[in-house]
């Protein structure tokens, strides 16, 4: 009867285990791009229009990293621009990544 009983709990710990996997896999998902689609809006505002030699640079298609490295940085007030201070100091990490997600596969309108 123990042998049994073992056989029952064994294959009970390794549901449990893949559950607890995929829920702690589950932090480092793919950032939501639809979620990026919607807050990208407010950026595209002023950041349509944006070429490498105007003031407002164009980030359509840049790597993700590199937006999240200088949006960050706003954020941390660590870059100065007190209109991209005011934006990115709203955005949590999640956002960050999804609209670097967003705008890293999206090519200008």
């Amino acid at each position: 009867m123990l042998a049994a009983m073992n056989g029952l709990r064994r294959p009970h710990w390794w549901t449990l285990a893949g559950a607890f996997a995929a829920l702690t896999n589950s932090a480092s998902a793919a950032p939501d791009i639809e979620l990026g689609r919607y807050l990208s809006t407010e950026c595209i505002t002023c950041h349509r229009g944006g070429t490498a030699r105007s003031a407002i640079p164009n980030i359509y298609g840049l790597a993700e990293n590199a937006f999240i490295e200088v949006i960050k940085a706003y954020r941390d007030k660590r870059l100065n621009n007190a209109a991209m201070q005011n934006i990115a100091g709203r955005l949590k990490d999640e956002e960050i990544e999804a609209l670097a997600a967003y705008f890293a596969r999206t090519k200008r309108p």
